[in-house]
């Protein structure tokens, strides 16, 4: 594969797993397993259903399918961070927190727009709200999990079916699996399709550039994390002023 097929910001000679291996793991009936684990644990997730590991539903269900797909190979969306992606991780949460905000400003003046129900949360002050924020852990990583997955997927039916160069494939899994992440909070924000698929969807074009840039699932995690305690932290000083 050329430095030609990889978009200019990614890391050269180093490419995404799974997708593109003469028998690769992400076959049409593997996909399917991991299309259906994911809208298990989704729906478990979204209907509270679970009980104390309800916030892991997006974790266990899509893990479990990647092993039991990809076997030993499951571990290749987890990589060791190095110094530089320190400076990535940095640097996309100040990009992503002015979109966020920026977008969220627009969007304000042109829809009527909804709470997050995890605001309500937050009424009492940061102390009473720790356990919330820790249990948000679990759920942004499986927010991972639920996009990189459909990301790799994309990518994959891109290039082998679709006969497109892997660049392409790459910006149409970009785009189609953020529009899925902001299909995934449909509930959470009422069915409001403008805040969710616009709103949330631009937001994560932006949390995914590192993972496509590392192919690390830890550095676009660590600024999700960081994205959304900011968020977080905002609402409670803003419910205790």
């Amino acid at each position: 594969m050329s430095k030609g097929d990889f978009l200019r910001f990614e890391r050269k000679n180093d490419d995404f797993p799974l997708y593109n291996e003469l028998d690769s793991p992400l076959s049409w009936k593997n996909n399917l397993v991991i299309i259906i684990a994911i809208a298990v644990g989704f729906l478990l997730f979204t209907f509270g259903i679970g009980g104390p590991v309800q916030p892991f539903m997006n974790v266990i269900f899509p893990l479990a399918a990647l092993i039991f797909v990809a076997r030993k190979e499951w571990t290749c969306l987890f990589r060791r961070l190095v110094a530089k992606d320190i400076i990535l991780i940095i640097g996309t949460y100040i990009v992503n927190l002015i979109v966020t905000l920026a977008v969220g400003s627009i969007m304000m003046k042109l829809f009527e727009m909804n709470n997050n129900p995890v605001d309500a949360g937050f009424k009492d002050g940061f102390v009473a709200a720790i356990p919330l924020l820790l249990k948000t852990i679990p759920m942004l990583f499986g927010e991972e999990l639920i996009t990189i997955l459909p990301f790799l997927i994309i990518l994959a039916f891109g290039v082998k079916k679709l006969n497109m160069s892997r660049k392409s494939a790459v910006i149409l899994a970009w785009i189609a699996s953020a529009v899925i992440f902001g299909a995934y909070h449909l509930p959470t924000y009422g069915w409001n399709f403008a805040q969710a698929i616009i709103g949330i969807g631009i937001a994560r074009i932006v949390l995914l550039y590192p993972y496509i840039k590392t192919k690390n699932i830890w550095t676009s995690f660590i600024v999700h994390v960081m994205n959304d305690w900011t968020m977080f932290l905002l609402a409670i000083f803003t419910a205790t002023r």
